[in-house]
């Protein structure tokens, strides 16, 4: 199985897919909002069957290394990986709206490092809470946990098939610009499928 032909939608099954993220990121997005008085501004969610090396290249030439993650796996009716990533410098200007950052330091000390899982918090557990209650099923996930390094060392190299749905965010400011992934494990594609079917059913 390649990660071209392993997964095929009917438009609807897509269309749902990307309704799905919308609703599941907007609210904690707004909380964001709310907590750092500031907009986070996110895209249309994009997804594909792809790799981890694939996202990791597709992805370097726009997040300057070393790169922040916010990561945490989730089990429920598909199970996988949630990571929210901005390069380093992002990160000092992101988490600067909530706690004091030092102009000269070389990168996220341990008072950043928090304050960006808290962060990654936020908005990745709270979108998978909103997914569960569209989907009519409990997704649970872990404490996510923070790490840094090159993209390849955060994401992953391996080139083994997962799906790939991708959610960039931005402040209004323009200074802080990171993505939101969720990769779920390719053995999982039948019950996000059906998953997908009932949301559809329930929206």
């Amino acid at each position: 199985m390649t990660a071209d032909d392993s997964f095929h939608l009917t438009g609807d099954e897509a269309d749902a897919i990307a309704e799905l993220f919308n609703i599941g990121m907007g609210e904690p997005a707004a909380a964001l909002s709310s907590m750092l008085g500031e907009e986070v501004r996110l895209s249309v969610p994009s997804f594909a069957v792809s790799t981890r090396a694939r996202i990791t290249h597709d992805l370097a030439p726009g997040i300057k290394p070393p790169v922040c993650a916010v990561r945490g796996e989730f089990v429920g009716p598909f199970t996988g990986e949630a990571m929210l990533i901005f390069p380093e410098e992002g990160t000092l200007a992101l988490v600067g709206r909530l706690v004091p950052v030092d102009p000269s330091a070389d990168g996220p000390g341990e008072m950043e490092q928090d304050a960006l899982t808290e962060i990654g918090n936020i908005i990745l557990n709270g979108c998978l809470a909103s997914l569960s209650n569209l989907i009519g099923g409990e997704i649970a996930g872990t404490v996510p946990g923070y790490g840094s390094g090159k993209a390849e060392e955060v994401i992953g190299s391996a080139d083994d098939p997962v799906l790939f749905v991708r959610i960039d965010m931005a402040l209004a400011a323009g200074d802080a610009h990171g993505h939101a992934l969720f990769l779920l494990d390719i053995a999982s594609l039948d019950a996000f499928r059906a998953a997908i079917r009932q949301s559809i059913a329930n929206l």
